[in-house]
């Protein structure tokens, strides 16, 4: 029997906090070999898009593969999990709310890494769909004390501070530039949909961590190369994937401005091997891509508490 997964039944039954739980989890398994990464690959057409990306979870005797597709501007995401004793199918989901939480919860894990310990303001670029799940993980990890959001619109980045501040109690400010949100933070997130960067290494101050977790596109630059310069540590969760997908990296590297071997991986650093952060002075950067083993492992959460409460739809397969 297989179980189907709809978003509405994922977003019943999976928190973020037993998201970011499976992330770490994830991620410390994974820096033990204990798990592996399909990287993305992408089918581009005419039309749209199909991407393909997987992983395996060996602690967790599981497989799986993540399937979407860009069309019109619309997403669609699918994670299939096979059982990796019987190579049968036991759970196919749904996955654009699974995705919001996985991207949010690794956000989190990275913040709870690298950051410093006491690390309490935080800017936001970006107020779309993937906003809100960063900020909560975030929150869950660190004694946030004010949140400085911006996005190009005042009326959404108004409206997003309101949502946010009712939803944490917390101070969480719109402010009118991505430079107003960058400057004096312990933390800055990018998160924007951008073609061209929307931080620059000046605004940083010692200390900072920013985690960009945008576009994956090597087009595409989120980040100034005096952000890269400017940081002592470059955090990614998938080096094979930051030279096709991480445009900012990819231009400094062409430029001779980065070397790829600089790259540390978030799993690591997660399991012990290697240290995120060496001082409190520090800038560090992570560059958050999403990958399929990550996807795996947040269907394998979902399947198991979609179980625990019997939702879903079983069906022979």
């Amino acid at each position: 029997m297989a179980l189907f997964l709809r978003d509405e039944e994922v977003n019943q039954c999976v928190s973020i906090d037993e998201m970011l739980e499976a992330i770490e989890s994830m991620q410390r398994h994974f820096g033990q070999g204990e798990a592996c990464n399909l990287p993305r690959r992408k089918i581009i057409g005419s039309g749209g898009l199909l991407a393909v990306m997987g992983g395996g979870l060996f602690y967790e005797g599981v497989f799986g593969v993540k399937t979407y597709t860009v069309v019109k501007g619309q997403y669609s995401f699918q994670v299939s999990l096979y059982d990796a004793d019987t190579g049968k199918l036991i759970c196919y989901t749904q996955a654009n709310r699974l995705g919001q939480l996985r991207t949010g919860a690794t956000t989190g894990i990275a913040v709870k890494y690298l950051s410093n310990p006491d690390a309490a303001t935080v800017g936001i670029i970006g107020t779309g769909y993937q906003a809100s799940p960063q900020l909560e993980a975030l929150c869950k990890v660190r004694e946030v004390s004010r949140i400085k959001a911006y996005s190009r619109t005042a009326e959404r980045r108004d409206a997003f501070a309101k949502k946010m501040a009712d939803s944490l109690s917390l101070d969480v400010v719109s402010v009118s530039s991505n430079e107003e949100a960058a400057r004096d933070s312990d933390i800055v997130i990018c998160i924007a949909a951008t073609m061209d960067p929307v931080l620059q290494g000046d605004w940083l101050s010692s200390g900072t961590t920013v985690v960009a977790a945008g576009p994956t596109t090597w087009r595409a630059r989120e980040v100034d190369d005096a952000v890269l310069t400017r940081a002592s540590q470059i955090i990614v969760d998938s080096s094979d994937q930051a030279q096709v997908e991480s445009g900012d990296m990819a231009s400094a590297a062409d430029r001779g401005i980065l070397q790829w071997s600089q790259l540390l991986e978030l799993r690591h650093v997660v399991a012990g091997n290697i240290k995120g952060r060496i001082s409190r002075a520090d800038i560090v950067y992570a560059k958050m891509m999403g990958t399929g083993v990550a996807d795996v492992a947040a269907a394998k959460l979902a399947y198991d508490r979609a179980l625990a409460k019997g939702l879903g739809t079983e069906m022979d397969w």
